[in-house]
């Protein structure tokens, strides 16, 4: 599975033993045949992945994206990882003051409306907004402290305001609730886990009754995805260049510092060792998005002495989220969330005697 959840299933066939070279069909008596099908999401996401599987099936390359950051999706973890020098935004000041209003316009607008591929566009547009290769370091910036809810001084109540709220409200109703806006909440984690994070106390969950591999399933964990990806972009993005705005931002904007959105987070540490084939819905986070959370908690929790104390209280005896992350750093295959985990252990048991 692919970090915007396109679902495919690579099968390997023996070539036919008794078959007999010609002109026209090769011998695959020692042959492998390598087939990769889509599942479940875009084709146009699902093609470059399946083209480098295949090229490293034939032995041409060894699997790994090799393009440059700025060459690859908003989406795609080259973006995330990357260390390369962001580009510098071309506009004007004015001309990125005078833009920013309306494209969050826009993309509220988009996530207001019913047909879910439009809902799509719209979090492609927070998620390109808050991404400094696509719009530059001023203007990410910017779309940064709005997405987080940084407070609007010395201006009236308009139009502009009231977006730039929906828009937060927004993101933390997926991310905390688990629901789109309007839909029914979900209790979140998976009932499966032996120990909740945050809190020792294991607490039966409730669901829904409804399967999960449907298609509004499947696009609420999609538009949740990305809404990980929106958040971790913001708050990167302001902790590299502007950390002390980042702690004005969180000290004033409580919903990113509340134990249920703290406690939201830490669930989702839990799909570090989830299999792909699971993977549905809003409330049973991949792998990649596993990755995605950790470093939000991480910077959340450098930047906020009040998260620090959810996740890593030293006067507390047990302490599940750093359990999960070191689960994660020990026992994934994801070389990116394992390298986030370690990072976040590291930080966050800094003060802590573990055994």
């Amino acid at each position: 599975m692919t970090i915007d959840r396109v679902h495919f299933v690579v099968n390997l066939y023996r070539g036919s033993r008794r078959q007999k070279s010609s002109d026209f069909s090769p011998d695959l008596a020692h042959a492998v045949i390598v087939e990769v099908v889509r599942l479940r999401g875009s084709s146009i996401s699902f093609h470059p992945h399946s083209r480098a599987i295949l090229n490293a099936a034939m032995g041409q390359s060894s699997g790994e994206d090799e393009r440059r950051p700025i060459l690859t999706g908003p989406c795609d973890f080259p973006r995330f990882v990357s260390n390369d020098e962001e580009p510098q935004a071309k506009r004007r000041a004015r001309t990125i003051i005078t833009s920013l209003p309306l494209a969050l316009e826009r993309a509220l607008s988009l996530l207001k409306k019913d047909r879910v591929d439009v809902q799509v566009i719209g979090m492609e547009s927070l998620v390109n907004l808050t991404d400094s290769f696509s719009s530059g370091v001023e203007l990410a910036i910017l779309s940064s402290m709005i997405v987080l809810g940084a407070p609007v001084a010395g201006e009236d109540v308009d139009n502009e305001a009231i977006a730039r709220e929906e828009i937060h409200l927004y993101l933390i109703e997926l991310l905390q609730n688990r629901a789109l806006p309007g839909d029914e909440k979900l209790d979140c984690f998976d009932s499966s886990c032996e120990t909740a994070p945050i809190s020792s106390q294991h607490e039966k969950q409730r669901f829904p009754k409804e399967p999960l591999h449907t298609d509004d399933a499947y696009h609420g964990g999609l538009m949740r995805s990305m809404a990980l990806r929106v958040l971790s972009n913001a708050l990167s993005l302001l902790w590299k260049n502007q950390p002390d705005t980042l702690v004005k931002v969180l000290k004033s904007s409580k919903s990113l510092t509340s134990r249920d959105f703290i406690q939201s987070l830490s669930e989702d540490l839990i799909g570090g060792t989830r299999l792909p084939a699971v993977v549905s819905g809003t409330r049973l986070a991949s792998a990649h998005e596993t990755t995605l959370a950790t470093r939000s908690l991480k910077i959340l929790a450098d930047a906020s002495p009040a998260v620090q104390q959810l996740v890593a209280n030293p006067k507390s005896e047990e302490h599940p989220t750093l359990d999960l992350l070191s689960k994660n750093y020990e026992t994934v295959r994801h070389d990116t969330l394992e390298t986030e985990s370690q990072s976040a252990y590291s930080a966050l048991s800094r003060d802590i005697r573990t055994c």
